[in-house]
């Protein structure tokens, strides 16, 4: 009982602990059950045993407080057992300060300790900041500057003023700390940050008007700031659910964009990609399992509700649907071609409210809602809302004054095997690999930003590689300006429709 009375304890003045709990076990231990707490400063009640592995369970449980992520765990039992431990974070170590005790405050301070986070109330105005009025969390008694400065300013920490004369005197401090939102209530005439911590108004637009109201708005857009979650409605993430078609280089940049302007996507692929630009392509998840773009990480999905978990966990989920028919099932509100195949290879207006396709091969209104162009000039990432984009002449667009030459094509069939790794400087003539026992040469010199999986068939004259001549001025671990730029084109196409567009399938 001592042990769900301290987790009681802790959870009503919102301090952030770990129950751990044995869930199965095999060989010799010494219990097969048991639960123990362990708080964010390391006090532990209850057990699971004792000795090395309670300890190693200890070490778990705050490492797992520190990430704020709950996790099961297999635990060593001296040489003939093993343990099992769910450990699960009831309450999370998240704070905020609000700055008045007035009415809006007193209405924060409700809210927050009911979501559990720990509540700090600094007014030195005594009438109003009593014991009565805030029995849970931390009272300070004292001026708003000094009393702000000697309490914790961390990156799990918001700060609500509630009183609009401090905020010029209060907002330097917070801005020098790692605070990650920091709201003012404030009139809409007032700027007072370009910070984007900044938040003033305080709030989402509810048309609210009491302090319950102010206290429910604000509460929401600090907690949706805390999860990293744009503030849109629930109903809302099917119509920015976005299924791309392919996920080489120009996809990859496509799905970046999107994915960092709110949209959820999920990426389709063959189950042999042969894309050559690996560094910067989603499509190496197939081979990999994982991959991270200029910090947007893709994995792979066994299935629909695998993918549905990893977009919940923030990620890209990519899974390996050559058909597409993964589309049919999930109804998303946008379907994107990127496949960059030169045809079109089953895409339709109606897979989707809205469908764009890139590149040549489709005709805007019988193909696509809207199509880009993806051929390098003046008309690269142009929205094509009638007609076609321009075809496809067979040759590489200029890069550092070279077309062809920096495309490497395999000069038989067979087995591809690469000796050098992307990102290499090469030299002309340098060999970058094999086809079965023949050796593939560069043409010019410059930085291998392409190159084929190892293993793969390929055909005669299949692209294996690609060297950019300008060298080392080139980034072969970011998207290429050519992604970026038709990234950009799909994200205006999308935000261009989406209020128009009728979700209704």
């Amino acid at each position: 009982m001592r042990l769900f009375e301290a987790c009681n304890r802790w959870e009503e003045t919102n301090t952030p602990f770990a129950f751990v709990t044995i869930i199965s076990s095999t060989g010799t231990v010494s219990r097969r059950d048991g639960r123990m707490a362990v708080s964010k400063s390391g006090e532990c009640l209850g057990t699971i045993g004792g000795g090395a592995h309670e300890a190693e369970a200890k070490s778990l449980a705050l490492s797992a407080l520190k990430n704020g992520k709950n996790v099961i765990k297999n635990i060593k039992v001296r040489d003939k057992g093993e343990i099992s431990v769910m450990i699960d974070i009831p309450v999370k170590d998240r704070s905020v300060i609000i700055l008045g005790a007035g009415h809006v405050g007193k209405a924060l301070y409700d809210i927050f300790h009911y979501l559990k986070w720990h509540v700090t109330v600094i007014d030195p105005r005594k009438e109003l900041n009593t014991e009565e009025s805030f029995p849970y969390g931390e009272r300070v008694v004292s001026d708003y500057r000094p009393s702000l400065g000697k309490v914790t300013l961390d990156d799990n920490t918001a700060i609500i003023s509630t009183v609009p004369e401090i905020n010029e005197d209060i907002l330097p401090l917070a801005l020098h700390s790692r605070v990650f939102y920091i709201g003012l209530l404030s009139s809409r005439k007032r700027v007072w940050s370009n910070d984007v911590r900044v938040f003033s108004p305080m709030g989402v637009d509810l048309g609210e008007e009491t302090p319950e109201e102010i206290a429910l708005s604000t509460s929401s857009e600090v907690l949706a700031r805390f999860n990293h979650r744009h503030l849109l409605p629930h109903s809302e993430w099917r119509r920015r659910l976005v299924v791309v078609r392919g996920a080489g280089d120009l996809a990859t940049g496509t799905i970046i964009r999107l994915h960092n302007a709110g949209y959820h996507c999920i990426a389709l692929e063959i189950p042999n990609p042969t894309v050559i630009r690996r560094t910067v392509s989603f499509a190496d998840v197939v081979y990999e399992g994982t991959k991270t773009v200029e910090g947007v990480e893709c994995r792979l999905a066994k299935d629909i509700d695998d993918a549905l978990d990893i977009i919940n966990k923030g990620s890209v989920p990519l899974i390996v649907d050559p058909k597409g028919e993964t589309i049919e099932k999930l109804k998303p509100g946008i379907v994107v071609d990127a496949i960059i195949a030169k045809k079109n290879l089953g895409t339709r207006v109606g897979m989707a409210p809205f469908v764009v396709a890139m590149g040549p091969g489709f005709t805007a209104g019988v193909d696509a809602d809207v199509v880009i162009e993806t051929m390098r000039g003046h008309n690269l990432g142009r929205l094509i809302y009638e007609g076609r984009a321009m075809e496809n002449t067979g040759t590489p667009g200029l890069i550092g004054g070279k077309g062809k030459e920096r495309v490497i094509h395999s000069s038989k069939s067979g087995v591809f095997k690469g000796n050098r790794e992307i990102g290499d400087i090469v030299e002309e003539g340098d060999i970058i690999g094999y086809v079965d026992d023949e050796p593939q040469c560069t043409t010019i010199s410059g930085r291998l930003r392409g190159l084929l999986h190892d293993g793969l068939t390929v055909p005669e004259h299949f692209k294996i590689a690609d060297v950019d001549p300008r060298g080392e001025e080139t980034d072969h671990t970011t998207v290429s300006d050519k992604a970026r730029a038709l990234g950009g084109a799909v994200l205006e196409a999308i935000d261009n429709a989406l209020s128009g567009i009728s979700f209704v399938h």
